[in-house]
């Protein structure tokens, strides 16, 4: 898979226009993808409302995220894609997911972020996808932190998701 281009375009679920849109060539073709940095929710080309991926999706997905389910046309325009909100782990630093608050029309976004364990405590976690190795980092579900449903983008700073780049600025003497 070769990434072709990205791009900020507006997001069909809430209409800010911070909702990154990437696009790959893959043995199957062009496929986009879309984030939106304001709502949180995801989509891409191949999840058209009569499509397998869509139907595999369903299969494998929370129920909560199942229900906030939202159909639009991609930016841009074209038949309309199942948009769903995200869920990210990033094992050394944290997870973001949709959570309920008060059932599936009042819920946010909740961070959790990922703890180092003591090499000496590490073969109490197996990683039972790679046998013989242990985890070294853990979620820390005591000290969560929560977020409005339109915070995504702030969400994912709190979990270190944009990293700052330096920028060398000449010396003008």
């Amino acid at each position: 898979m070769k990434q072709l281009g990205d791009k900020l375009v507006n997001s069909p679920v809430c209409d800010s226009d911070v909702c990154y849109e990437s696009e790959f060539q893959t043995q199957e073709g062009i496929i986009k993808t879309w984030l939106c940095m304001t709502s949180g929710y995801t989509s891409n080309t191949t999840m058209t409302l009569d499509s397998e991926a869509l139907k595999q999706t369903l299969e494998f997905t929370a129920e909560l995220i199942k229900d906030l389910r939202q159909d639009h046309e991609p930016p841009g325009g074209g038949e309309k894609l199942a948009w769903f909100p995200t869920a990210i782990t990033m094992p050394e630093k944290g997870m973001i997911f949709p959570e309920p608050i008060n059932g599936k029309d009042d819920w946010g976004w909740t961070v959790v972020k990922a703890i180092p364990i003591p090499e000496e405590d590490q073969e109490k976690y197996p990683d039972a996808t790679n046998p013989g190795t242990f985890y070294k980092f853990k979620m820390d579900m005591k000290n969560l932190k929560r977020y409005e449903k339109l915070c995504f983008m702030d969400a994912a700073e709190e979990l270190g998701m944009f990293t700052k780049q330096a920028v060398d600025i000449p010396n003008p003497n």
